[in-house]
């Protein structure tokens, strides 16, 4: 019995079935999902992407007798399954059920037309078109596939157009092609225009993984080492049919499928140079490191994109332990392998472990922040170029990493610039604070008769934790959010939840260690997980730094969209979409609105039956309402993550230090004085809160001299100060 393929077993049926295309898989199935409603579409993208398979699963949904609730055919109606009678040589019958409804055709209602094949002039495309648009349809719709699209003369691409204007509904037009720009824009403003993209890393190797793991009769499943099929798949550029004829290629029965076996079949043997050569970097050997780039059998562009992509997998993966796929080759890198170049680093560089290394990564990878081809040719001029970037970078790793790693790295979070300072021999006596603590109860129970909070959803206590905390930047800081990002980690290449988090995630890390590294006092950020159809995205506020004139410290804020175009660079990326980031305003009441405009924007994906107390008017309301905003529909679930990430000086551990001996915030939230929450009212408080903070710092160190740092006249006036913060005294109108 012969085997079969591994590419003929992925014959892809139903949108689920379909890897790494959520975009297109979304736009296809809505329109099923909403009536069966027929599109002219465009389908375009590389050889082997699947753009056929997309055609055919729409194709077979819009003209199915029960549609599956995703939108994919049922598979099982006369319409959709295949010849119950097939003859021995495996035509079907054309008697049965299934045949009569197809007339002929493999798919019900589907007639295609090669134009690569069978021609692309005008008169060959008419001569086919115009019998199929004249005749009634005897289905829901009449499609007409043109597959090889690019094929189409101008001429044949305007008579089309005509059809196009000129049908009735009930006849679709379908294009796929590799080369969208000979399609001619006229034609092509008609259609719906679909991209199909390569599948990233991540999906390139769940792809291949599923795969491996079907039984092909007479032949059990594949066995394979994880790291070979990583590496296959950084191989064969991400195109599900050339990941199929690679599998095929490599796999030979009854033995294990290992990384050995895909780099002998596919001469991909650059991991040991690049090994070498990283080696010498962690041991700043000059020498070593010119030898090796002189030896290195590549294109100089190339093996700049080696290290790029070797340092960021080191950092994502080693240094900061979010999982993130590079390259096929350097993801095939066992941790064997990798784990010394850091430990050799962290020795040269007196580090104590390989998170430490973080910020020396920063500097490694900002230098190679742009992509190589942006700066040279591929002629001697430009590999000249090249060839001096190199020597500066040998540079910047021999030198200049070592001269900066002298100063102390044993604090790695989220540093602020304390509003007050106490003597190193002053007192010591402290009584814990609550922070915000608990939410206080409302006069009125609001829920009464309504469905619990699912946490997957933004919830009444996460929309509490966003306010109260943009409340405390400002009652502590004296500081406004200036700045907001979007990021997109699908734009990257990354689809999954788990690893869309995680990369935003590390957005989040880097930009606080680039402020850090620019000399900036404060950094602070409120980070919200999004889901919108099968996306994942982040949306972040952020305090930067901007000194005044005469202040210490870079103006990070100004800098920081360039850093942010490195930053996607670096991730793969030339587009700018990947993050978005806008700045605020530069007058104080700009900036203020830009703050809370930003800050209840997090709270958008609110349900409106979420309501609280709204004392103004006696009754329950719309927390939505309360808020002042508009509500963003359509919004999925995160599941397994926290949806509000607020890390450093906005965590609950940094407000509770923070708030230590009787300095509890104020929350207008919590005492749902709705009309305050825009006010700006903690910039007074900022004023009041750090002369209360600096009289009793002053009350304590006096009896701290008198008594001793740890005496009971310390702690009892500790205690006789109020935990309630509305009884301390104050120079601004309050709404008590």
């Amino acid at each position: 019995m012969k085997r079969a393929s591994f590419a003929d077993l992925y014959r892809p049926r139903a949108f689920g079935e379909v890897y790494g295309q959520a975009s297109v898989v979304d736009c296809l199935s809505s329109l099923i999902q909403r009536g069966q409603i027929g599109r002219d579409i465009l389908l375009h993208g590389s050889v082997g992407s699947g753009k056929t398979s997309l055609a055919w699963i729409y194709a077979r949904a819009l003209n199915c007798e029960a549609p599956q609730a995703d939108g994919s055919p049922c598979l099982t109606c006369d319409t959709c399954r295949g010849c119950d009678r097939p003859g021995p040589d495996g035509n079907p019958c054309g008697r049965c059920g299934p045949c009569r409804q197809k007339d002929g055709q493999a798919i019900a209602g589907l007639h295609s037309y090669n134009v690569g094949r069978k021609g692309g002039s005008r008169a060959l495309v008419t001569a086919w078109t115009e019998p199929l648009v004249r005749t009634t349809p005897r289905h829901r719709y009449k499609i007409l596939f043109y597959d090889e699209a690019h094929a189409l003369r101008p001429d044949a691409c305007d008579g089309l157009l005509e059809l196009v204007e000129q049908s009735e509904n009930r006849v679709l037009f379908f294009f796929a092609t590799t080369e969208v720009d000979k399609i001619r824009p006229a034609l092509r403003s008609r259609l719906f225009d679909l991209l199909v993209r390569p599948l990233s890393p991540d999906d390139a190797y769940r792809f291949l993984e599923v795969q491996a793991r079907k039984a092909r009769p007479p032949e059990p499943p594949l066995d394979y080492e994880p790291e070979a099929l990583a590496l296959l798949a950084g191989l064969r550029r991400g195109l599900p049919r050339d990941l199929l004829l690679g599998l095929d290629r490599v796999h030979e029965p009854g033995t294990r499928l290992t990384v050995a076996r895909v780099r002998a079949a596919f001469d991909a043997d650059q991991t040991e140079p690049l090994l070498t050569y990283f080696g010498a970097l962690a041991e700043g050997d000059l020498a070593a490191q010119t030898a090796l780039m002189a030896g290195w059998q590549e294109s100089v562009n190339d093996k700049i994109a080696w290290i790029q992509a070797f340092l960021l997998s080191l950092y994502a993966n080693d240094i900061r332990h979010r999982r993130l796929r590079v390259d096929g080759l350097i993801d095939a890198i066992p941790e064997g392998d990798r784990a010394p170049i850091l430990v050799r680093f962290c020795q040269r560089l007196n580090l104590r472990k390989p998170a430490d290394l973080a910020e020396t990564w920063h500097r490694m990878m900002d230098f190679w922040s742009w992509p190589a081809q942006r700066l040279a040719k591929p002629d001697r001029a430009g590999d000249i170029a090249l060839s001096l970037r190199v020597a500066l970078f040998h540079r910047l790793v021999n030198d200049d990493l070592r001269a900066e790693c002298g100063r102390n790295v044993e604090d790695r979070s989220d540093s602020i610039a304390p509003v007050h300072t106490l003597n190193q021999h002053g007192p010591t006596v402290t009584l814990p604070s609550r922070g915000f603590g608990e939410a206080p109860p409302s006069p009125v129970d609001c829920t009464a008769g309504v469905a619990s909070e699912d946490p997957q959803y933004l919830t009444a206590a996460d929309a509490r934790a966003i306010v109260n905390r943009a409340s405390f930047l400002m009652q502590e800081y004296g500081a406004l959010f200036n700045t907001a990002f979007v990021v997109r980690p699908g734009l990257l290449g990354t689809t999954s939840e788990a690893d869309s988090i995680a990369l935003i995630d590390a957005f989040g890390e880097a930009l606080a260690d680039q402020v850090r590294a620019w000399g900036g006092p404060l950094s602070a950020r409120l980070t919200l997980f999004v889901r919108e159809g099968r996306e994942v995205y982040g949306r972040l506020v952020a305090h930067l730094p901007r000194p005044g004139p005469g202040q210490a410290g870079g103006d990070c804020l100004a800098r920081a969209p360039d850093w942010r175009r490195a930053w996607i660079a670096r991730h793969g990326s030339s587009g700018e979409d990947a993050v978005v980031q806008e700045t605020a305003g530069t007058d104080d009441a700009a900036a203020l609105a830009f703050h809370w405009d930003n800050t209840l924007g997090l709270c958008a994906g609110l349900d409106p039956e979420i309501l609280d107390w709204d004392p103004r008017v006696g009754a329950c309301k719309s927390l939505v309402s309360l808020l002042g905003i508009q509500r963003q529909q359509g919004l999925g679930p995160i599941v397994g993550h926290p949806l509000v990430h607020a890390p450093g000086p906005l965590s609950d551990t940094a407000i509770a230090r923070a708030c230590v001996n009787r300095l509890e915030p104020l929350s207008a939230f919590d005492d749902r004085v709705w009309g305050e929450l825009r006010s700006g009212w903690e910039l007074r408080e900022f004023e009041d809160r750090r002369a209360t903070r600096r009289e009793r710092e002053r009350q304590l160190s006096t009896l701290s001299a008198r008594h001793g740092p740890d005496s009971d006249e310390a702690s009892d006036l500790v205690r006789r100060w109020s935990d309630d913060p509305k009884r301390r005294p104050r120079r601004w109108a309050t709404w008590w």
